[in-house]
């Protein structure tokens, strides 16, 4: 038996507006997955920048303002930074902690496709955190599979 893969792509542009910001993707990637002949295989979400996430959980107004306050609790904006320090680094941005914090998330994530359904539990959404906006960002977005 031989498997044909097929792989499609698409690039999201998405705008932050503010400079914490977390954005749910879970429609547009529908919208781009709903339009594949995928039946079995991955959906495959990657941002092009360093100071930026993706992450799977709940969109919900309380829990996305305690994701925020995590983040800002994790990484203090009043704390000294290297990256910060004219001394120390060419950076004009003063984004260390935009990078601090995206280094405890992750840059990407996979969704399984099953039955030519992406597995998205009843409560997850698919979620863009912008760390140093407001900004336009991209993310790639792959499908492979059969």
């Amino acid at each position: 038996m031989v498997l044909k893969l097929l792989v499609e792509s698409q690039k999201f542009e998405i705008e932050s507006h503010e400079r914490l910001d977390l954005v749910d993707l879970t429609q547009k990637v529908r919208e781009f997955f709903d339009g594949s002949t995928v039946k079995q295989g991955m959906l495959y979400l990657h941002s092009l920048h360093t100071t930026t996430a993706i992450m799977i959980n709940e969109w919900q107004d309380a829990l996305v303002d305690d994701l925020k306050s995590f983040l800002r609790d994790i990484v203090d904006d009043k704390d000294h930074f290297w990256h910060n320090d004219p001394d120390h680094s060419d950076c004009v941005r003063s984004n260390a902690t935009s990078h601090l914090r995206s280094a405890v998330l992750s840059h990407n994530v996979m969704v399984p496709i099953s039955d030519g359904k992406l597995a998205l539990g009843q409560w997850q959404s698919i979620i863009f955190a912008d760390l140093d906006g407001p900004q336009k960002r991209s993310i790639v977005a792959q499908i492979i599979g059969e």
